[in-house]
């Protein structure tokens, strides 16, 4: 008789699973913080930044491209604004679009001047000035093919005005201002054809008011905070239409922070999700590319270089344990071992790892899993094996298997 033993991908408590964060090849360069961090094609770019503990305040004019394919970083072409710390950045067609930020290590240069990085030439060049004074700490998100960019401080204080960039023209446009406290060090990214900004330092101390702007209507709506504690000086990304904002300073302790936060606009709600797993910080910075989120750098009084991808897809697997479910059968096998898999949708069972080993070590299968896929294991030894599950290099599950004849 045929025996159906029933696996979870995981056997114990959340608490216990690996996180979704996982650590990578350090940033290329010096630690710093205040950095650009964006996505062009399939690679990530960041650069720029200062650092400033006891010493001098260091700018940096540098700019380097991690290949997630490789691990690696390599340098490119020095950003053509000069050294700048605390600007803006975002990509239309695969052309990079970085400006405003400061621009002196003594007193207080500020600029307004924008450049855009062509990655298949390695060249910036020049483009439209965003028509105001220079301004430090702006946000900016993409929507239908146009840049926004606002908020920040200039030298009249904080900022709470913001602009649509074309880059078919290369023009701006002013937009409705955010109709809130004026702020700089706040967040922002774009979800289903809308932006949001939130968080921030006002000048009443740091906020988590959450806001959304719609393009269509040039308005902004208030959203629900953004859990329980004020912060500035976060990290915030969308993956798959969810929003997620962390870490960060609140003005009034000075705590650095590791919490994270995930917002479904459906249910307008937040969900507290996994700390990030690294040290506390502030301006931890980031950027997407497909469900994962790259993030990296950022001060808690130490200037960090280390580097991190949080994979939206290994976070779903861990949120819907009770959903999930994979088949194995029968056990012991002579010839053919049976998968039937239950994914709940949240990845396709091709991206999931099945590899058979024996008890030596010994990796005889390595493949991917299907719907109702057959192993073919009659040129196998008889003995016990071991059958691991693997997302993305992340063990889910290992299992027991033998082999008789």
């Amino acid at each position: 008789m045929r025996l159906l033993l029933f696996l979870s991908l995981f056997l114990v408590s959340p608490n216990s699973w690996s996180s979704a964060w996982t650590q990578k090849a350090n940033f290329g360069a010096i630690a710093r913080h205040r950095t650009t961090c964006l996505t062009i094609g399939n690679k990530i770019y960041m650069g720029l930044g200062h650092y400033n503990g006891a010493g001098p305040n260091v700018l940096f004019d540098d700019w380097w491209e991690y290949d997630p394919a490789t691990n690696a970083w390599t340098q490119k072409a020095d950003y053509l604004g000069g050294v700048c710390y605390h600007a803006a950045g975002f990509t239309i067609d695969n052309i990079a679009y970085v400006g405003t930020g400061r621009t002196s290590s003594v007193g207080s240069t500020l600029v307004s001047d924008f450049y855009k990085y062509d990655a298949t030439t390695n060249t910036w060049a020049t483009t439209a000035t965003l028509p105001t004074p220079g301004r430090r700490g702006a946000v900016s998100f993409v929507l239908d093919g146009k840049g926004y960019v606002g908020t920040g401080e200039n030298f009249a204080g904080n900022l709470d005005d913001f602009y649509e960039f074309d880059p078919s023209s290369e023009t701006w446009t002013a937009i409705a201002s955010l109709p809130a406290a004026p702020r700089i060090s706040s967040v922002a990214f774009a979800i289903d054809g809308f932006g949001y900004v939130g968080t921030g330092d006002t000048d009443l101390g740091s906020t988590n008011d959450l806001w959304q702007y719609n393009p269509s209507t040039d308005s902004w709506t208030q959203k629900p905070n953004v859990g329980p504690y004020t912060r500035q000086e976060a990290i915030g990304f969308s993956l798959d239409g969810i929003g997620f904002i962390g870490t960060g300073v609140d003005f009034e302790g000075g705590n650095n922070f590791r919490d994270m936060w995930q917002y479904n606009p459906a249910t307008e709600q937040w969900i507290q999700i996994d700390d990030f797993p690294g040290t506390a910080r502030r301006y931890f910075s980031g950027t997407t590319l497909g469900s994962i989120a790259y993030a990296g750098l950022g001060t808690n009084g130490t200037n960090f270089n280390d580097f991190w991808i949080f994979d939206h897809t290994l976070h779903l697997l861990e949120t819907n344990l009770t959903q999930i479910q994979i088949n194995t059968f029968p056990n012991p096998t002579s010839d053919i071992l049976h998968f039937d898999v239950d994914l709940n949708g949240i990845v396709l069972p091709s991206k999931i790892k099945v590899i058979l080993s024996s008890s030596d070590g010994k990796v005889w299968i390595n493949t991917s899993l299907a719907n109702e896929l057959a192993l073919n294991v009659n040129q196998l030894p008889q003995g016990s094996y071991y059958c691991y599950f693997e997302y993305n290099g992340t063990s889910l599950l290992t299992k027991q298997i033998t082999i008789q004849r």
